[in-house]
């Protein structure tokens, strides 16, 4: 019998049936040698992913949405530093159970143990980039993250703040969209200074989006040019857009159409740099969840990670 890969799972133990969920783990996965650990505080999948990688775990799998998937992201990347290795030699795999699960839209197959089992089993990976962010953190101390899907300036954040504080019984895609809605009623452009590799852009804006995915918001299709290994971060410039504005243009964005609106456009680059021109701070939102403020840049690592 082959040698199957010490795989540890990470539960976001805030999940309801995780009962449920660990029962099939270690029914599916009967022949690994597994370990399953429950975060118990925001930040603890980092760390427990960490120490995880430096014990020899040869996978880690995220259990849960795109903010545990980040965590577990920035943990297997920490775990490898320390033992200086490369991060690629670890497999990230993802089990999405979380609320949006934005980033699992990008991947072809189905989402169950077992069908994740099937591919770390027959080695089907894929070799992805990831991005890296320098900003201010909520501590007001400088800090490094790295995310796996999409990273935004402004109204993002504000609304992946909220999101902390409200979730609500009535689901996920009913409680996105009266978040978003909200905040577009209250929130104003920013005057924003944007620098690629390309050209320097000066304007007001509601958002600016850089993505390594696609989708964001439970299934919005921002980004619809975004390739997952490419080397490039797509940047999505949203201007003065209204609530309204919002309104026409959401089939599209469910649809993952490029957006003709004269408020609305596309860029690409290796790199990104994002200030508020009156110098003040701006909310950023990272894979989900609001992490710190502006100015901050963004860089592309062109398949870092190896996914299953």
């Amino acid at each position: 019998m082959m040698n199957m890969p010490k795989t540890t799972f990470i539960l976001n133990a805030k999940k309801r049936k995780s009962r449920n969920i660990i029962s099939k783990i270690e029914r599916v996965f009967s022949a690994y040698p597994i370990q399953i650990a429950a975060t118990a505080y925001a930040g603890h999948a980092t760390m427990l992913v960490s120490e995880a990688v430096r014990s020899g775990a040869e996978i880690v799998v995220s259990v849960g949405g795109d903010g545990t998937l980040n965590e577990v992201l920035n943990g297997l990347i920490r775990g490898c530093e320390a033992l200086g290795k490369p991060p690629e030699k670890v497999g990230l795999g993802i089990l999405p159970t979380g609320s949006g699960n934005d980033f699992v839209k990008n991947l072809v197959g189905s989402r169950t143990p077992e069908s994740l089992e099937e591919s770390i089993r027959e080695s089907r990976s894929s070799a992805i980039d990831i991005g890296l962010a320098a900003f201010t953190s909520l501590l007001q101390v400088p800090e490094k993250r790295y995310f796996i899907n999409i990273a935004d300036v402004g109204i993002g954040g504000v609304i992946a703040e909220k999101l902390s504080r409200h979730r609500s019984w009535l689901g996920p895609t009913f409680t996105y969209q009266r978040t978003i809605a909200s905040a577009l009623w209250d929130y104003s452009p920013e005057i924003l200074v944007v620098e690629t590799n390309k050209e320097t852009i000066v304007s007001p804006m509601m958002s600016l989006v850089v993505a390594n995915g696609k989708f964001f918001g439970n299934g919005l299709g921002i980004a619809p040019n975004a390739r997952l290994d490419d080397g490039l971060m797509e940047v999505v410039m949203l201007k003065n857009i209204s609530l309204s504005d919002y309104l026409r243009q959401l089939p599209k964005l469910k649809r993952c159409e490029v957006l003709t609106h004269a408020e609305v456009s596309y860029a690409s680059s290796v790199s990104v740099t994002v200030a508020a021109s009156n110098g003040g701070s701006l909310p950023i939102d990272m894979d989900g969840e609001y992490v710190g403020m502006t100015p901050v840049t963004f860089s592309v690592l062109s398949r870092f990670v190896t996914v299953f």
